[in-house]
């Protein structure tokens, strides 16, 4: 049995991400080297418990492209929506759809969920 705490999730997360692009883990400045990925607001809820110890685990994540233009971060997206999908995350919510004023660009993200058994050692799908 394995524990998984927030702070391995969003490791995860963030190296399945870096597949894709570069990543970070804060809103980027205009220095960065865009596109850019950022990964943020990794929220836990244990959702089962045995012997003081969570066996099953809900994460919930949020992952935006910034680039230079709305279609090139909608087409980053699905290729993150994509990778995710085969993990068993299941994309929640509007999407985020913004300009970014300071860096000029464009971003675009969703936020994402999925349940982790820690029995198993593995994501499974929201019912």
């Amino acid at each position: 049995m394995y524990e998984l705490d927030i702070e391995n999730f969003t490791k995860y997360v963030e190296n399945l991400i870096e597949t894709i692009g570069n990543t970070t883990l804060s809103n980027p400045d205009s220095e960065e080297v865009f596109p850019i990925f950022v990964v943020s607001n990794p929220m836990q809820t244990i959702k089962k418990v045995e012997n003081n110890i969570p066996v099953y685990t809900r994460f919930s994540i949020t992952i935006e492209n910034w680039n230079n233009s709305r279609y090139e971060s909608m087409n980053l997206h699905q290729k993150v929506y994509k990778l995710l999908r085969e993990y068993n995350f299941c994309l929640v919510g509007s999407p985020i759809d913004m300009y970014d004023e300071i860096t000029k660009k464009h971003r675009y993200g969703s936020r994402y969920e999925v349940n982790y058994n820690g029995l198993t050692n593995s994501f499974e799908r929201i019912i």
